[in-house]
């Protein structure tokens, strides 16, 4: 992670977000945007076939980014500054699930249709597609690499 330094910040940001957006192909982080905070805790306190939002942030932070543990962890507490914002668009309540995919593919369907309702806050959507998230990991993914160093 030493090389994290000798790139620019908006660099590293970029590649974070570039890799955010192609996740779903590998992870398939989809959570329910329409399933109310409640139903969320009940679900993460009763399902071991869902994973907490930290959970998932947590390891993609780790294994999709290869942040070290510390780094990780400043990142998701950036993600928890910004979700306290009003109309943050990031609800820390999200679960998803660990065995199935949740929206059947739709990352891979031609429609444009299809592809807008990967972010339309209704029914199933993806980490990956959430622009919120991806702005607080792109700003602060370098001091986040750093940490790493």
């Amino acid at each position: 992670m030493r090389r994290l330094r000798k790139f620019p910040v908006s660099v590293v940001g970029a590649l974070a977000v570039i890799v955010l957006v192609a996740a779903p192909a590998a992870a398939h982080e989809c959570y329910n945007a329409s399933r109310s905070s409640t139903g969320n805790q009940q679900i993460a306190a009763h399902s071991p076939a869902y994973d907490t939002f930290d959970e998932t942030a947590l390891g993609f932070f780790q294994f999709g980014l290869g942040l070290c543990p510390a780094g990780a962890q400043y990142l998701l507490d950036q993600v928890h500054v910004a979700a306290a914002l009003p109309g943050s668009g990031i609800d820390l309540t999200w679960v998803v699930s660990n065995r199935t995919v949740q929206a059947g593919g739709i990352d891979h369907s031609p429609s444009a249709r299809a592809g807008e309702n990967l972010t339309n806050g209704k029914g199933i959507d993806h980490l990956a597609e959430n622009a919120a998230l991806g702005a607080v990991i792109g700003a602060n993914i370098g001091a986040a690499g750093a940490m790493c160093a």
